[in-house]
């Protein structure tokens, strides 16, 4: 279910501040289908890794939640995986096995 992105803003700054906060160590990004992304591009353990997802209205909200990580934040992402019509932005802590 979509929700406002500052609700998302919001929800993934408490996550990453729970699960630590330095965001150079996050990557975060936009996709239509997150858990194709996450598992078959980013190489994410659904089940271990540190994870979180959230709906967007619209992919515009969602790419201005991604630009809010990454200017103000330093979070890592790529601009070429990103879709431009993706509604779901999804953060991930990196790992040795994750890629990015």
């Amino acid at each position: 279910m979509p929700v406002t992105a500052a609700r998302i803003i919001r929800e993934m700054q408490e996550f990453v501040c729970r699960h630590g906060d330095d965001w150079q160590n996050w990557y975060i990004g936009v996709a239509v289908d997150p858990s194709d992304r996450l598992v078959d591009d980013h190489k994410i353990n659904i089940g271990s890794d540190l994870w979180v997802c959230s709906e967007a209205f619209t992919p515009v909200e969602a790419l201005l939640v991604r630009a809010r990580f990454v200017d103000d934040h330093g979070a890592d992402c790529d601009d070429t995986l990103d879709e431009k019509q993706g509604r779901f932005v999804y953060a991930y802590k990196k790992a040795p096995h994750t890629e990015p």
